[in-house]
């Protein structure tokens, strides 16, 4: 009885689709009846294999072939609706979106501060504050986690593009908070130093969050690892006891004797290599792809701290986030990892605790 109907309206949204799809790309349409008459530039007629003018019709089976080259039902199967969603995939989308806040903190940033940070052998004071607007990325990554089995799934990233601090707890407070969107150009003004500097914080930090991901995949992966290699282990220690209790037995020739002594000899490395097959069996290979960005512009607070080290100073600046009520992390100059444990080297680079044994950015200006 429904049939019709949701057949009509899955049309509509496939024929929403396409025109915004051509639209998008820059190509011309015009209505008709049946579709829609679409012209279209090279770069795109190109990879979709069809000439530079077409006519478009949205039915929701094949259409009669007409013997036109120009003539291209689209419905769901098509194989141009294949090639127009191969396009859409096959670049990474990036909207923007503006935070609204009616009250931004104006005060107790040096509690805030204290309460966050630790600033190993310095201590510090809040010089002055002021409103700013600020933007952070926010990326959506796909991963793909392999072993004896897979799993895939999502994991968000939200970093500061001002200094590059990982927000990770921003994600979920977002929905709470009024935001208007907007899409970005093709390339949003980002020059290719700006993307590797992106890329790189994806690099660092991608990894920690699919951990915590797949943390009950990998369980249930080193579960059936100690299972399989216990029983392993169970099969090779009968097998040896078998093989050595058949050296007892008499008549034996001293040739077959030395034989299955030899065979004896090598189990310990053919279990080791058993051993080895399965660890490998059970590891997890981890592929990340980007999925979508979300470039947020938010007003914000930015707070300049001054540190003090021995004789030595050291001004930082720091973001207070409207989005989570919280100061965001600082981001060590050694490594950029982001951080709220802080130490100092003597020349007062900001370091994470790994970095501060043997200061990076002391070696490279050295």
């Amino acid at each position: 009885m429904n049939s019709k109907p949701q057949a009509a309206r899955r049309d509509r949204e496939l024929e929403r689709f396409a025109r915004r799809f051509f639209e998008i790309q820059g190509a011309l349409l015009e209505t008709t009846a049946r579709g829609a008459e679409v012209v279209m530039p090279p770069k795109l007629s190109g990879p979709l294999g069809t000439p530079e003018y077409i006519r478009l019709n949205f039915e929701s089976s094949p259409a009669p072939d007409t013997g036109s080259v120009n003539e291209f039902a689209v419905y769901y199967g098509s194989p141009l609706l294949e090639k127009m969603v191969h396009a859409v995939c096959g670049q990474m989308p990036l909207l923007a979106c503006e935070l609204e806040f009616q009250y931004l903190k104006s005060q107790g940033f040096e509690r805030l501060i204290g309460a966050q940070f630790t600033f190993n052998g310095a201590v510090g004071r809040v010089d002055s504050w002021a409103t700013v607007k600020t933007e952070y990325l926010y990326l959506t990554c796909r991963y793909i986690a392999q072993s004896d089995e897979q799993k895939e799934g999502l994991v968000d990233l939200i970093f500061n593009l001002e200094n590059g601090a990982y927000v990770p707890d921003m994600a979920p407070n977002l929905a709470f908070v009024a935001r208007n969107y907007r899409m970005e150009g093709k390339t949003a003004g980002w020059d290719a130093k700006k993307i590797n500097l992106v890329m790189g914080w994806v690099k660092n930090q991608s990894p920690p969050a699919i951990q915590a991901a797949i943390t009950s995949f990998q369980e249930s992966m080193n579960r059936r690892f100690r299972r399989d290699v216990a029983n392993l282990q169970e099969y090779y220690d009968d097998l040896q006891k078998e093989m050595e209790a058949s050296l007892k037995r008499p008549g034996l020739s001293a040739p077959l004797i030395r034989d299955r002594q030899e065979k004896i000899a090598l189990l310990p490395a053919e279990l080791a290599q058993k051993k080895d097959d399965l660890f490998k069996k059970y590891s997890i290979r981890v592929k990340v792809r980007l999925c979508t960005a979300l470039r947020i512009t938010t007003p914000a607070v930015k707070v300049l701290y001054q540190a003090r080290v021995g004789r030595q100073s050291k001004n930082l600046a720091l973001m207070y986030n409207p989005v989570n009520k919280s100061m965001d992390p600082l981001v060590c100059q050694g490594c950029g990892a982001s951080v709220t444990n802080i130490f100092f080297c003597r020349h007062v680079h900001l370091l994470c605790e790994t970095c501060y044994q043997a200061c990076p950015a002391c070696r490279s200006a050295s």
